[in-house]
Parts: C-alpha cells; structure tokens; sequence
C-alpha cells in the first residue's frame, strides 16, 4: 500500500491520458488531473464526455494507449485492477459492487481479504465498520441484496474502508438513491477527505458535487475544458459551469 503523506500533498497525478475503446477512436484525448490527499476533487460535464471512462483507465480496467499515471510518485500505467486495489486505490462504480446473496457482515469481512489470517484483526475492523456505519450494524445478517440503494452504497464504502486506501475513484455516487439518502452519501464523502483521503469523484449531481468539492475539472468531448478551486467557480456555479461546457460549440 501506498504510505501515508500530509495532507494536501499530490496523491495521483495522470497527465496526458490518451484512451479509448475501439482502435483509432479516442475517448480521452489528452486529460490530466490530479487527486491531492484531505480533497475531494470533482470532474463533471455532460454524458459521453470521457468522465467514467477516466476513472476506469485511472483503475487499470481501460489501458491507457498514451500518458501517465502516478500514485505517490510510482508509475501506475498498465497496472491491473487487482495491484491497485493492493496499493491503496479503491473504485466504487456507479453501481454498487456488493455480493448480494451474503450477508452484510461476510460483506465487510471480504473486504479485509488482505488480512483473512488474522482473525481478530478482521473481527476489529468489522466492528469499526459497524460503529461508524450503524444501519449496517442493524442489518449485518441480512443478505446485501435486499438493502435499499442508498444503504447498499453505505456497505461498499465501509468495505473499502477495510483495506485503508489513500485514494476514493467514486463513480456516480448517488445514482438512483433518494435525496434523502443523497444528502449522506456526500456527507459520507467529505468524511473520507477530512480523514486525509483523496478522493476524485465523476459526478452529474453538480449542485451537490459543487457544496463538497475543493477543486473541480470540467469535462467536454475527451478534455479538460477548464479547471479551478470551488471558489474559482464563483456564486452562480451552475451557470458558470455551463458556460464553459458549451462555449465551444456557441464559439
């Protein structure tokens, strides 16, 4: 696992990623970002502008065919999914990866794989998952499957949690979920940053994105259009924003 750094130090860093997935057609067209550890960091933009598919090259489940990717300055490209779950990248898609015929609690407890032989260390970490997510707790004998949207998100961030990644890839976070439940996801999310995690999060939810990010990326057609703190976006974020997604195509 990638060791721990202060907060707001570089985390990842991908420059220049150029991908796709059919020969001679580019999804990604140059995009850099970078997630800085304690931030949440946004990319938004419409549907079809490359958004999911950075996260999936980021992962390792899209090969990049140009560019660069470093986690705490180690070189990532062509790295498989499985190497950088070992190295502290955690990849929540927008459909929540559970097991849905196990139980909550053999849920979490896969989630320390990396620690099957030592019995009280998982038993500990079950536990702190519990604390911190009390419906879990609740429903902990309860097959994953029957868990509402909402609660089934919970689940896959605390079971992420059990291997202590440094860096979130958040996929959608709130697709399909009430508002209500909304409202704790994100808050769930900035948790994850003020405990020194870096998270990079793909969102159409900009008003919500936009009240928890520190920095944000606008996506259009493959490219970083334009970038900038929270602040950097003003009063009237929504309408900045889609000033600068269809300015190009107004231009």
């Amino acid at each position: 696992m990638a060791q721990q750094a202060e907060k707001g130090a570089p985390c990842l860093t991908a420059r220049e990623l150029v991908a796709g997935y059919l020969s001679g057609i580019d999804i990604l067209r140059g995009v850099s970002v970078e997630a800085m550890r304690g931030e949440v960091r946004c990319v938004l933009g419409p549907n079809g502008t490359g958004k999911s598919t950075l996260l999936k090259v980021l992962f390792g489940f899209l090969p990049a065919r140009s560019g660069d990717i470093r986690l705490d300055g180690r070189a990532l490209r062509g790295a498989a999914p499985h190497e950088m779950g070992r190295l502290g990248v955690a990849y929540l898609s927008q459909r929540p990866s559970i097991f849905p015929h196990l139980s909550v609690e053999v849920n979490l407890r896969l989630g320390a794989w990396r620690y099957r032989g030592e019995r009280g260390r998982v038993g500990e970490l079950v536990g702190r998952a519990c604390e911190q997510f009390p419906i879990l707790a609740e429903k902990r004998r309860q097959a994953a499957g029957t868990l509402s949207g909402g609660q089934q998100r919970q689940l896959e961030i605390a079971r992420s949690l059990m291997h202590d990644p440094v860096l979130f890839l958040i996929d959608e976070p709130t697709a399909g979920v009430e508002p209500r439940v909304s409202v704790l996801i994100y808050e769930l999310i900035k948790d994850l940053a003020a405990q020194g995690k870096a998270v990079l999060l793909v969102d159409q939810n900009i008003k919500r994105a936009l009240e928890i990010a520190d920095y944000v990326y606008v996506m259009r057609t493959g490219t970083v259009l334009s970038e900038g703190s929270r602040e950097v976006f003003g009063g009237d974020t929504e309408a900045l924003v889609a000033r600068w997604l269809y300015a190009s195509g107004q231009s």
